[in-house]
């Protein structure tokens, strides 16, 4: 599966506290009427609003709600769902965050083979294309843009669900293949960020646990945040100055993890009062 980054990925957002979850907000999703179709185009977005929920660390807002808000906006169209007015009643329903998609490609094809005795074999393969985008309800910017499809140039020129023998288990086996994608964008988007409550330079505590979904072996980063002023604006600087991987969950708040890379360095910035997060990479 290959992903296209067409945007800048939001890096470590908020440095949120471990207590406080993001707020996401899933908007309905568009599709292309040409290449797919209204009930492909919701399973999609109900797999896309379950890879959130798995993961433990977001308050999805009301679907019903979320839904609401496109009035009779028509969904089959050529762009997203996304405007002003929309951003705006997106942050009164309590949403920092949108995630707006479009499926540009959702349909079974029928494929038949005849084998050297004459028998006729017919079966369904799928082809999947979803340009996933997160906008700040903050500024109203698209911090994120990502097309998930098939690698292109594959045996299969491109195509998942391969050998079903219905349209639309042919769907559903491409639905499933790229779930993991799915899983990918919003560990890579959605980072999780945790504070360092105690270190010793070869094991570190984290304020994180299993009710923000963290599992043995997860990696982190360590990362000193700092201001700098560039050309009169005040830029956050993110400064890598270690390396960890999760040795236990100890419980819902917190995880002790091996230091991998830089714990001196860790130890020292903590004594000099630098200001350190551990943020999470994707799996």
């Amino acid at each position: 599966m290959k992903i296209i980054l067409t945007s800048i990925a939001i890096a470590a957002i908020s440095f949120l506290s471990a207590a406080q979850k993001q707020s996401v907000g899933i908007l309905p999703f568009n599709y292309y009427k040409a290449s797919a179709s209204a009930g492909v185009t919701a399973s999609i977005q109900e797999n896309v609003s379950n890879a959130f929920v798995k993961t433990k660390r977001f308050n999805i807002v009301d679907r019903s709600k979320m839904d609401a808000l496109r009035g009779e906006k028509d969904l089959q169209a050529t762009e997203d769902f996304i405007d002003g007015t929309v951003v705006a009643q997106s942050k009164n329903l309590g949403a920092a965050f949108l995630v707006s998609g479009l499926v540009t490609q959702g349909k079974a094809e029928r494929m038949t083979s005849t084998n050297e005795n004459g028998t006729t074999t017919v079966t369904y393969k799928a082809k999947l294309a979803i340009q996933l985008k997160v906008i700040d309800v903050e500024t109203g910017e698209i911090v994120s843009s990502e097309t998930l499809e098939p690698k292109s140039g594959s045996a299969f020129g491109g195509m998942m669900g391969i050998g079903a023998g219905t349209p639309e288990k042919a769907i559903s086996k491409a639905l499933k293949d790229i779930e993991k994608d799915i899983d990918e964008f919003i560990s890579k988007n959605f980072p999780l960020a945790a504070s360092i409550v105690e270190c010793d330079g070869k094991t570190l505590l984290m304020s994180v646990g299993s009710s923000n979904g963290v599992e043995k072996k997860d990696a982190f980063k360590v990362v000193e945040i700092s201001s700098i002023e560039v050309d009169g604006k005040k830029l956050t600087r993110k400064k890598i100055i270690g390396e960890i991987s999760v040795k236990s969950v100890d419980d819902e708040n917190f995880s002790t993890c091996t230091i991998k890379k830089g714990g001196g360095q860790i130890v020292a910035k903590m004594e000099s009062g630098a200001k350190l997060k551990c943020i999470s990479l994707a799996k």
